[in-house]
């Protein structure tokens, strides 16, 4: 999704594709220059963000996604296991948007992201596509047994990963 966010073509397809929700009033009034730019460099610092918050996490358990950039889905979704989870943006408001699945407080399976610049998810296909692969994602960790960070292999975060 990060290497989508921060390409301009895409970014310009897809806010000229969706121009009546951008400019429905609830972001203000915006070009799509203007959303293409703040899209990128709101992806960018998003990505840092979760990039070191899972680091710090694996080290510092005070200091997790969870508590700092994950919350979930739906306001009466309270399972603890397989919770349904997004993360947004760092602006207030935010149209970006990571969907996961919380595996522990610093363990998320993400399964996609959507800019969202609607009410509900239900509103756009690009959207409802992303609710179906977050379900998806659900149903195959369910389906391999995948319930605890202890079914999942220590994952390095380092440097190397530019994207």
């Amino acid at each position: 999704m990060f290497t989508k966010w921060r390409d301009i073509a895409y970014l310009k397809q897809f806010f000229e594709e969706n121009i009546h929700d951008l400019q429905s009033g609830f972001f203000g009034d915006i070009t799509v220059r203007e959303a293409v730019f703040r899209t990128k460099n709101e992806a960018k610092l998003m990505h840092t963000r979760i990039k070191r918050i899972a680091k710090e996490g694996i080290k510092d358990s005070g200091n997790t996604l969870q508590d700092l950039v994950f919350t979930q889905l739906h306001k009466d979704d309270f399972s603890i296991q397989h919770l349904q989870s997004k993360a947004y943006g760092q602006t207030y408001p935010s149209w970006l948007r990571l969907y996961a699945v919380r595996i522990e407080s610093n363990l998320y399976v993400v399964s996609g992201g959507a800019i969202k610049l609607t009410k509900t998810m239900q509103e756009r296909p690009h959207l409802i596509a992303e609710l179906n692969k977050l379900k998806a994602t659900v149903e195959y960790l369910r389906e391999e047994g995948l319930f605890s960070g202890e079914d999942y292999d220590f994952i390095e975060i380092g440097s190397h990963d530019k994207r």
